[in-house]
């Protein structure tokens, strides 16, 4: 019978498992994946093993005390990875990098857009990595020239995702760009990049 998450979660074990890291961990998944899948980059491989030794024994832990000399109570506080791959310690570096990048932004309206391009180019980029940052590029180089066409300077924020919410290989940017952008007077001017029909 298939082991359910709550069967393997323990009091005594210093760790909780999470869905990902269970999957990878039963029947050994992730150990057979790396002996077998010659496409597995080695940093793919590395901050998976982080990932998957966060919060255990593996990686250590800080051993606190109480205070009171005759108190015996003790606590183990378990390392973790600070692997962006791990869902604990990836979410966590996430929001604070979100924090630092809205203190950068100016105070004005906002629009999200998502690029992306048929997907039989996809591999393209799979296969040549290095051709990922010119998303971002083509992306900001196309909203630069709607800008420039109305004479304004505007901000632009970009984010270049390689996966989509199915965990698939789908390479897409994410930009936020703001709505008007000051022009050569100093003044700012509103700016629509999408006309509704």
């Amino acid at each position: 019978p298939l082991l359910t998450m709550a069967a393997r979660t323990s009091v005594n074990t210093p760790y909780q498992p999470r869905p990902l890291n269970f999957l990878l961990e039963f029947n050994k998944a992730w150990e057979t994946m790396v002996a077998t899948d010659s496409t597995l980059r080695d940093i793919e491989i590395i901050e998976v093993t982080k990932m998957l030794a966060c919060g255990k024994p593996a990686l250590g832990c800080k051993e606190l005390h109480c205070e009171n000399k005759d108190c015996t109570h003790s606590k183990n506080i378990w390392f973790t990875c600070s692997s962006r791959a791990c869902s604990r310690c990836g979410k966590k570096s996430t929001d604070n990098w979100i924090v630092q990048q809205i203190d950068r932004m100016p105070h004005c309206p906002w629009m999200h857009m998502t690029f992306t391009f048929p997907d039989v180019l996809w591999s393209l980029f799979r296969n040549n990595r290095r051709l990922l940052d010119k998303l971002c590029q083509l992306a900001v180089d196309n909203l630069l020239y709607a800008a420039k066409q109305a004479g304004l300077e505007i901000g632009i924020f970009c984010a270049l995702h390689t996966f989509g919410r199915r965990l698939t290989w789908h390479p897409h940017v994410h930009v936020s760009v703001t709505l008007g952008g000051i022009n050569a007077h100093g003044d700012w001017k509103a700016l629509a990049y999408c006309h509704e029909k």
